[in-house]
């Protein structure tokens, strides 16, 4: 989920190289969503690692539900990431080229399941920056580990039960947690990152994590990180489950109109 664009990291030397002879692999998640998989999609990985490893001191952790530290990156470093998703991503996915709204941050997945608020023991979708756009979101594994965790795909049980609590754990994250206690087994159970299909949610995919992977794929499909082993995390960008995070608000592209038909005795001109 993105964060605020605030004490963004002066623009220093990154300059990200895109391996130009690409395969794309579409995967069908659902009937309404696709993800995008590209393997080996940088030429210069170790550069973004190593930039990161070098502002580790810079990562923040935020406010919000992420369940770790993040480090906002400017879009000027990320030309040609943002390009790739406004000329090649937007064949693929129903958004205009133009319009594009981008935030990058790099991520560190670090907290612990005991450190959990309700909320962060769930998947989740974007949130939306404004009425009538879309979000999408890609993600580039920078880690070696495969066993620091991919990203797993659900489809919520009661979609607008969970959003009635989302909305109200946002002042307060705690809220609601005796009504699920009650009510949904998997909270009186001990917290754990999401990994399977639970009473709220059930998994549909997940996609492996591997070095230099590019996923991208809708905001609006519920995703979690699927850490089946959160004693591995590391706040070492050069150990740790470190992402690149590139959020994509965007305009939707409209159908084209049909003509209607002509009734019996009219003319059309």
């Amino acid at each position: 989920m993105p964060i605020a664009e605030n004490n963004l990291v002066p623009e220093t030397i990154l300059t990200l190289k895109i391996n130009p002879t690409l395969e794309i692999t579409v995967v069908a998640v659902t009937e309404q969503h696709a993800c995008v998989v590209v393997d080996d999609f940088l030429l210069n990985p170790d550069e973004v690692v190593a930039y990161a490893s070098a502002r580790a001191a810079d990562f923040t952790m935020p406010d919000r539900a992420y369940p770790g530290a993040v480090l906002p990156v400017a879009n000027s470093l990320m030309a040609p990431l943002n390009r790739f998703i406004q000329m090649e991503m937007s064949r693929l996915f129903s958004f205009c080229r133009g319009g594009i709204e981008f935030h990058t941050q790099l991520s560190m997945t670090t907290l612990q399941p005991r450190d959990f608020s309700w909320i962060q023991r769930l998947c989740h979708t974007d949130p939306k920056l404004a009425d009538g756009r879309r979000n999408y979101a890609a993600l580039l594994y920078l880690f070696d580990n495969p066993l620091l965790g991919g990203t797993g795909f659900f489809r919520w049980k009661h979609p607008e039960f969970w959003a009635e609590m989302s909305a109200r754990q946002r002042d307060d994250p705690m809220a609601g947690l005796d009504e699920l206690q009650q009510g949904y087994a998997m909270f009186r159970e001990p917290p754990c990152y999401m990994t399977q299909s639970n009473d709220a949610a059930e998994l549909i995919d997940t996609v492996a994590a591997r070095f230099n992977r590019l996923v991208f794929y809708s905001g609006d499909l519920p995703h979690n990180a699927a850490i089946e082993h959160p004693e591995l995390l590391s706040s070492d960008p050069g150990k740790g489950r470190l992402t690149l995070n590139c959020f994509a608000s965007v305009l939707p592209r409209k159908p084209l109109t049909q003509p209607r038909p002509a009734q019996p005795g009219s003319t059309q001109s």
